[in-house]
């Protein structure tokens, strides 16, 4: 079945405008992306559960939907309606189709929030089919974008407690080394997210990663990475990076 990928675009927009209980503006278009407003993240999240006309069993149609819907559409809630849809467990494992697609929607990253929603959809193709998707991370970790140099890490792991299996150590380690120094406030709070579930996956050499390099991390990756840190562990890191 093909869709009128435009009326599939103003059907999500339009029930999310209804929702916040406004009426769509007229004349927005261009790259500038808008924010509706008014309408809660979980809100969002049950509109996406309820389903759209659209919705089928076709997973090529259903990807070409959403796809275009990203691509198009000027209002951050409505590029996060296509982000829910494709953090549906039951729609795990992506296919490799659905896998390229989605890593070029990190393109049109722009906020943490989006970032942050790719990395949960993008973490689990790593886990499942790593080669698919390891190539592109490699090449945002040095990109011009800090958002996708952000989630070139955060992709890799996302959260420990979520994964079945890890990448080696020195694997997951690699794309954060050559960071460490980066100058943007949203990559280097990414780092120290991603450095701290590299340690709940690799407790061992994420101790000696700390200790070598606790007087280099920026305050923004120190925080991060210490976050629930066992008190005496952290106040033993503190004192090499305050020189003790």
């Amino acid at each position: 079945m093909s869709h009128d990928l435009e009326a599939c675009l103003q059907e999500v927009t339009g029930r999310l405008f209804a929702l916040a209980g406004q009426t769509p503006m007229q004349g927005i278009a261009g790259e500038e992306i808008h924010r509706i407003g008014g309408v809660p993240v979980p809100a969002q999240r049950r509109t996406v559960a309820a389903g759209y006309s659209f919705v089928t069993e076709s997973r090529s149609g259903n990807l070409a939907a959403w796809n275009y819907i990203w691509s198009a559409s000027a209002y951050h809630e409505v590029m996060c309606q296509a982000l829910y849809f494709y953090q549906d467990p039951r729609l795990r494992p992506l296919g490799p189709d659905e896998v390229e697609t989605i890593l070029g929607w990190g393109q049109r990253c722009t906020c943490w929030k989006h970032s942050d929603d790719l990395a949960k959809i993008y973490a689990d193709g790593v886990e499942a089919n790593p080669d698919w998707i390891l190539p592109t991370l490699r090449e945002w970790n040095d990109d011009a974008s800090p958002w996708l140099r952000r989630m070139s890490m955060t992709s890799l792991i996302e959260y420990a407690r979520k994964r079945k299996r890890f990448l080696p150590y020195d694997e997951l380690i690699s794309f954060v080394l050559p960071l460490l120094d980066d100058p943007d406030f949203y990559v280097q709070k990414g780092l120290g997210w991603t450095v701290r579930e590299i340690g709940n996956a690799y407790p061992g050499p994420f101790g000696e990663f700390m200790a070598e390099h606790a007087t280099r991390l920026t305050p923004q990756a120190w925080t991060g990475a210490t976050k629930n840190m066992d008190v005496d562990e952290k106040a033993r890191l503190m004192a090499i990076r305050r020189g003790r």
